[in-house]
């Protein structure tokens, strides 16, 4: 690479190394969607929408009216081919992608406002949808929450739709033959419509690992790499790449060594893929005879099935937020009950944890009142006590699907005892209502605690005795505890599970509710982490609650363990100060006691801070000539990650 193209890119923002080969370059971006494709680039750039500002005559704004009427049924129809393709291709959860845009261009209130100001100042209408767009990005763009800006993307794109329509163009996306698609962004309806084709993969500029558009690679199984920062404006259609979706990599002009390395791991995932099929019946539970329960975390109906089909014995994390994250405003009582029966149905006799809603305080645009950190403000429990109506309807519905005897609920966020009270005493409230009006519902359901705030674990021992349960979410404790938000790329290395801290946090909260008799289960990222499962299980830990396609490794890691070694791991690994030594030390027990599923673990990127083969300038391997069959789900800094999740 000459010193002029490395500038090039370095100036871009790209983060690149040079391959042991010349002319290689790889590209370190963020894990989006795990698998492997090997093939040639497509660089797709997206048709702008360009508006120039007119004012317009009392004829040209009758004409006006008309063509922004026939441009929105056009816009529809085009959506609505979208949803349909999407359950043909996916099912029902793909297709709410696009059914909450199509819910955006029937916003009558949104379009109302557009026709008057039309009306008003007798602009273009193409002009007014690009300023009404700019209004929103300006008024989202300090937002830290994924929810709010996937929205803002969501809206933005339903806006671009309906300008296309008006300037009687149309959008491409497609390509002959098999290609990985190079893009600065990716809508989600560019990659659900280039599935349709021979694609590969998916490297993009821009884009989170919980945007929609990741989560469809997911669900079509399409290997995808985000935040490669301006890497579309360095590669040319036709390169050989390698892209890697279980480490964020992306290997322009691979060598031959490479590509062999890739072919060999494929193999090794294959294999235990296999393997692990045969584990789905069998119990959880070591060979000295100590159990605990694997259960899921989940989010929608459609998801059970696949949930059931990997040995997962319940729902230990049921989050309830996508009903109103759908509509855009909160559910009645008996759209939530509906949806909470047929869920505690289908897992019969398994339990399922309903959590409440845990709703960022800027997903909620009627306060008015900006947060600059939302994630310390204005959300989960906190929210529903100022909203005590709509957290009753909540807690109504949840006790009247519970007549089955196996539902749980828990509530987020919890930091102090002012708030535990408050909660149980309305959860008391609505009970007496129920009881009153001689509706059935489980009198004795269990009541747990996420333990996601630091301040809960000082006070652990005092919530320990009103509860029944506690639930440690991980994921919200650890960006808490080490002062690190996992979204933001430029500290991401920083955000550690296994930071001691984290972990004797862990272990305390574990000891404390079992010395108040109550069972700890865990429903954060660590809990599906095979890395830390010998630890977690030495610790004590009752519940494991994950991510459905990891259940059979973690099991095979409990079935093969006995609780007496794990004890052993655990008191070792609270002795080492250093996250880098505790790691070092777990893989170093995987490797001795389970060298495939190790192998396949590096392979599938579970763990932080990826590169750390012998070979450190590339860590993954590759299959032949298209994509691998692995499962994974997303990783972030290689840890499996659940989306839109911040237990």
């Amino acid at each position: 690479m000459n010193e002029d193209t490395r500038t090039e890119i370095q100036q871009s923002g790209a983060n690149w190394t040079s391959g042991t080969a010349p002319g290689e370059r790889i590209y370190k971006g963020l894990p989006a969607s795990a698998g492997v494709a090997i093939g040639r680039a497509f660089v797709y750039e997206r048709e702008e929408v360009y508006v120039t500002e007119r004012i317009l005559s009392n004829e040209e704004l009758a004409l006006e009216m008309t063509l922004l009427d026939e441009a929105i049924v056009r816009a529809r129809d085009e959506l609505e081919k979208i949803v349909s393709f999407a359950r043909v291709k996916l099912d029902d959860k793909a297709a709410q992608i696009f059914e909450s845009q199509i819910m955006m261009l029937e916003d009558q209130e949104m379009l109302s406002a557009l026709r008057r100001r039309l009306q008003d100042e007798k602009k273009n209408a193409d002009f007014l949808i690009h300023d009404e767009l700019e209004k929103f990005r300006s008024m989202f763009e300090r937002a830290s929450d994924e929810l709010l800006r996937e929205r803002m993307a969501d809206l933005d794109e339903v806006g671009q739709r309906i300008m296309r329509n008006l300037q009687k163009k149309r959008l491409h996306s497609s390509v002959e033959g098999e290609h990985v698609i190079i893009a600065e962004q990716l809508t989600p309806s560019d990659t659900l419509l280039f599935s349709r084709n021979d694609v590969l993969g998916y490297a993009t500029d821009t884009g989170g690992i919980t945007s929609h558009a990741a989560i469809l690679s997911r669900s079509l199984k399409i290997p995808a790499v985000t935040g490669l920062h301006g890497l579309s404006k360095q590669i040319h259609t036709g390169d050989l790449v390698i892209l890697d979706g279980q480490h964020g990599l992306l290997i322009v002009h691979p060598c031959e060594k490479h590509l062999e390395e890739y072919r060999r791991k494929i193999a090794r995932i294959e294999r235990l893929e296999a393997e692990m099929a045969d584990l789905v019946d069998l119990p959880c539970e070591t060979p000295d005879g100590h159990k605990v329960e694997l259960s899921a975390n989940a989010e929608f109906v459609n998801e059970l099935e696949y949930i059931i089909t990997q040995g997962s014995k319940g729902i230990g994390l049921y989050r309830t937020e996508h009903l109103y994250i759908a509509k855009g405003e909160f559910p009645s009582e008996q759209e939530q009950y509906i949806e909470y029966s047929e869920i505690a149905f289908s897992m019969y006799p398994q339990p399922v944890i309903f959590r409440t809603f845990d709703i960022g305080g800027d997903k909620l645009l009627d306060r008015g009142v900006p947060e600059d950190n939302p994630f310390l403000g204005w959300r989960g429990i906190r929210m529903m006590l100022d909203k005590p109506d709509i957290f009753r309807h909540q807690l109504r519905a949840i006790l009247r699907a519970s007549t089955m005897k196996n539902i749980k609920i828990m509530f987020p966020m919890i930091s102090g005892m002012a708030e535990l009270e408050e909660v149980l005493s309305i959860l008391d409230e609505v009970k007496n209502e129920l009881t009153e009006e001689l509706v059935p519902f489980d009198e004795h359901m269990e009541v747990g605690l996420m333990i996601e705030v630091p301040s809960a674990i000082f006070i652990a021992d005092e919530l320990a005795k009103r509860a029944d349960f506690f639930s440690i979410g991980t994921n919200d404790l650890v960006q808490y505890l080490v002062a690190v938000d996992r979204n933001n790329e430029l500290i991401a290395d920083m955000y550690q599970e296994f930071h001691p801290a984290v972990l004797r946090a862990v272990k305390s909260v574990i000891d404390t509710g079992h010395a108040n008799g109550i069972w700890v289960g865990m429903c954060g990222e660590l809990a599906g982490n095979p890395l830390a499962t010998v630890m977690l299980l030495g610790f004590g830990l009752d519940e494991f609650s994950m991510v459905p396609s990891v259940i059979p490794e973690v099991k095979k890691i409990i079935r093969s363990t006995s609780y007496e070694e794990a004890h052993a791991v655990a008191e070792h690994v609270l002795r080492l100060p250093l996250s880098t030594q505790i790691r070092a030390y777990l893989e170093k027990f995987m490797r001795e006691r389970h060298p495939q599923l190790m192998s396949a673990m590096l392979d599938n990127g579970n763990g932080e801070n990826d590169l750390h083969d012998e070979d450190r300038s590339i860590q993954p391997e590759a299959p032949p000539d298209g994509k691998s069959k692995s499962n994974g789900e997303t990783q972030s800094n290689g840890e499996t990650q659940e989306p839109r999740d911040h237990e």
